[in-house]
């Protein structure tokens, strides 16, 4: 590892094999092992301060458990920066893990860790040795777990859906009205419910835009898809397929990235389509008057004959770095930066 991707991490514990009741120190057992490339940890310092992280079992030979941490790029382009096959999701895996990305793949502050509810990682978080408790790193919950344990709870399909488009409302008045609707239930879901921390699973409440829009695990789930035929291989053979498929990776990325500094582009593509979409969107809304001293905006959109959609007028105020609107539809919510 170390002759092919210089100044990489691999951190290797083992214990005492015992044979007859006495140790043998010619051999010693495999326990877990946590591994870094280089290239991603270089490639981290340029994404969104994010970490996605999920575990996934292994089958085979060998019944232990891999865990990822996953990054995203400006570009949505998904990139794992670790991972650590360990003996179960346990107490002191989940700390092992957590400690080893921050001696050895990053130390950026503000990083917002998305995982599940499990137990293990809560307490491994909560480790405040570790450093991922505030500022450091800001510890959210997928929304999808949630829902999943809500269910697993509950038995109702309908409210586990209904739970997931709550937790990706952005709008607090919004937010609260369907909110109550879980609470006319039963107080034994209000009281589920409201037992974690709104701030931890509601796009709304995520007030300093920390998740950049990511409410699941997704990325990490997505790295255990790709993976899934090498889970069945010895560790050794696992660490390779590993570093295979981020060689592929970032040749890939890293052509399609010289291809567009070469024609002049000034951001990722993915950033160049979303500002030619707003601009598009822009020019059919008119602002006809508006009150500097209130910062309030009365804009009007055009009307589409062809879709039969606009034509309203909405009244947008400005507060801080949020805007509320006035007299409009949900699908009609206009944000103005």
């Amino acid at each position: 590892m170390q002759l092919h991707a210089p100044r990489s991490v691999y951190k290797i514990e083992t214990t005492e094999y015992v044979a007859g009741h006495q140790v043998d120190n010619r051999f010693r057992v495999f326990e877990r092992v946590f591994w870094s490339f280089k290239q991603c940890q270089e490639a981290f310092k340029f994404c969104k301060p994010i970490l996605q992280v999920d575990e996934t079992f292994l089958y085979g030979k060998y019944h232990h458990t891999l865990l990822i941490a996953t990054t995203q790029d400006g570009n949505n382009c998904v990139l794992p920066i670790a991972f650590a096959i360990v003996e179960g999701e346990t107490l002191s895996a989940w700390e092992c893990f957590l400690s080893m990305i921050r001696l050895h793949v990053t130390n950026k502050s503000g990083i917002c860790l998305i995982s599940d509810r499990h137990q293990s990682i809560k307490g491994a978080v909560a480790n405040s040795h570790i450093g991922w408790q505030p500022p450091n790193a800001y510890h959210v919950y997928c929304i999808r777990h949630i829902a999943s344990n809500f269910n697993h709870r509950f038995k109702n399909i309908a409210l586990k859906k209904e739970l997931i488009k709550l937790g990706y409302t952005p709008s607090k008045v919004i937010f609260h009205q369907k909110l109550s609707r879980f609470h006319n239930e039963s107080e034994d879901i209000q009281r589920w419910i409201d037992c974690i921390l709104k701030e931890k699973w509601a796009l709304c409440y995520d007030e300093d835009g920390r998740r950049y829009g990511h409410m699941t695990t997704n990325l990490s789930e997505a790295v255990n898809k790709v993976f899934k035929g090498a889970k069945n291989l010895p560790i050794t053979a696992l660490v390779k397929a590993t570093y295979g498929c981020l060689v592929e990776y970032f040749m890939k990325y890293g052509e399609e990235v010289i291809s567009d500094l070469q024609n002049g582009s000034m951001f990722y593509n993915k950033v160049m389509l979303q500002i030619q979409k707003n601009q598009q969107e822009a020019s059919s809304h008119q602002v006809h008057r508006y009150d500097i001293q209130r910062k309030s905006f009365e804009v009007e959109e055009a009307f589409n004959p062809i879709t039969q959609r606009g034509g309203h007028k909405l009244t947008v105020i400005l507060v801080g770095d949020f805007a509320s609107v006035e007299d409009f539809n949900p699908i009609d919510f206009l944000v103005l930066m």
